[in-house]
């Protein structure tokens, strides 16, 4: 999928998110990721074949990640669930699968 079609795939997202309390912290758009940020405990970004991906801090609170998949499903937006994530020491999203087992209460 072409970069213009990301954007344009997330920016429809970040619009339907605008004044939304299921998008608890606000949403950001990082340009270096080409990613909507919620707050610090989700990220959408669309996938290599086009699906908007959605991913959890391993933290996330369970009744906010039930609240925005439920709006997610009550608007039609379809999306894909990905693994989850923590922030490092250095400020870089680390997801599961790069780290394996070594996540914190993994074992």
């Amino acid at each position: 999928m072409e970069q213009a079609a990301r954007r344009a795939k997330l920016q429809e997202l970040r619009e339907l998110a605008q004044g939304s309390e299921e998008f608890e912290g606000g949403v950001t758009f990082e340009e270096e990721t080409e990613a909507l940020i919620v707050g610090d405990w989700a990220i959408f970004a669309v996938d290599d074949i086009g699906d908007l991906a959605l991913s959890f801090h391993l933290d996330a609170h369970p009744l906010a990640v039930a609240r925005l998949t439920r709006f997610l499903v009550q608007h039609e937006v379809p999306f894909v669930l990905h693994e989850s994530f923590i922030v490092d020491d250095e400020d870089r999203i680390v997801f599961e699968s790069d780290t394996g087992a070594d996540l914190p209460g993994q074992n």
